[in-house]
């Protein structure tokens, strides 16, 4: 009797200081290209001055982006990289300074055009690591990894447009292997990075409350379970000594209102996809992010870009009133609008929209 209460205070002990440790709720990832690998004029600048962005700065856990700002070589015409290693350098400072984490969005599984590798997550993470190690050199700390799209850029693409893709190169099984595959070898790389992946929901079949199931949203799309995927890639990550940190839910604004028939928003597909995660022990995110409205042809940036900000905003606060329990809260664009950085006050800016949602009453309390 005194060993079992024992053990279960001791367990107690452990829960609370689970429930105590730091959690990384906010991601802030703003869009930092115009097109390509150009960057936005203002990315840089905008980052490295703390008045730009004071509010958002103050509750931002990890700060987000895309491997492709940290090439060293030219864009064509042009004799000096998008960001020097000064740039960097001073970049990775700032971040330590102020206390953020970095993520990098990446590839996992990419291909180069003509004969497959043999070993295609090998030849991705050699080639992303190459690109890695100039952040590292820098200074910077590479706190996560998360792959984009590994399995369906190479395996379901083709059934969204073939016209665009030749028949998959890889099977779904062997996409997720090497997507496996990919993380022993950058995880080796760099000690201690978390790992995690993005896969948009529209590919899949889910299984919601109920028994719904909400389906693929292309028709030819074979009939693929998330719940399968998730299990595959742990089971292939168990077998390297590997733990997969974090899912971040691609379904935005776009997606819940199609799961809405149009007439309202369905977070049905994204609280399952998260049901489903949390009970593997695998961690969610959710990002939110949403498009302009597209039907109108062109349009003014500065009302395209209000029209952004408040379907994001909208789409947030459906989230959270649906009963969203992600553990990481993604605030990251890669659309067209908003057209600017910052500062964090324009309606202009892609950290608008993140100030806004990170003030908004429904953001849960940081611990």
């Amino acid at each position: 009797m005194r060993i079992s209460c024992s053990l279960s205070l001791l367990a107690l002990a452990f829960a609370s200081q689970s429930f105590c440790a730091p959690l990384d709720r906010a991601w802030v990832g703003p869009m930092p290209f115009v097109e390509g690998r150009t960057l936005r004029p203002d990315f840089f600048s905008t980052l490295m001055d703390p008045a730009a962005w004071p509010t958002v700065l103050a509750r931002a856990d990890v700060f987000k982006s895309y491997l492709m700002v940290l090439p060293s070589d030219p864009l064509p015409g042009k004799t000096v990289p998008q960001l020097s290693d000064d740039d960097l350098a001073r970049l990775a400072k700032f971040f330590r300074d102020h206390h953020i984490k970095v993520a990098f969005e990446v590839g996992g599984i990419r291909l180069p055009p003509g004969p497959m590798p043999e070993h295609p997550g090998q030849y991705t993470a050699d080639s992303e690591l190459h690109h890695l190690r100039r952040w590292l050199a820098a200074g910077g700390s590479v706190d996560y990894l998360t792959t984009d799209h590994a399995v369906m850029c190479n395996v379901g693409a083709y059934y969204v447009n073939p016209a665009l893709k030749p028949p998959p190169p890889l099977t779904f099984d062997r996409a997720i292997d090497e997507q496996a595959e990919y993380f022993a070898i950058v995880s080796k790389a760099i000690p201690g990075v978390k790992l995690g992946a993005i896969e948009s929901l529209g590919f899949w079949e889910v299984e919601g409350d109920g028994g719904k199931v909400f389906h693929r949203t292309v028709p030819a799309l074979p009939e693929w379970r998330f719940d399968q995927y998730v299990d595959q890639l742990l089971a292939a990550m168990k077998k390297r000594g590997l733990t997969l940190d974090h899912f971040h839910i691609d379904f935005g604004y776009e997606g819940v209102h199609y799961d809405g028939g149009g007439q309202g928003l369905n977070f049905g597909r994204v609280l399952a996809v998260e049901k489903c995660c949390h009970a593997r022990g695998v961690k969610t995110g959710v990002i939110f992010n949403a498009f302009h409205d597209q039907s109108a042809g062109p349009i003014d940036p500065a009302v395209a870009s209000r029209q952004a900000h408040d379907n994001t905003l909208a789409y947030f606060r459906g989230y959270m009133a649906a009963g969203g329990t992600a553990d990481n809260l993604v605030i990251q664009c890669w659309h067209p609008y908003p057209d600017q950085t910052g500062p964090e006050d324009s309606p202009r800016a892609t950290l608008n929209i993140a100030r806004d949602i990170i003030t908004d009453p429904s953001f849960p309390a940081r611990r």
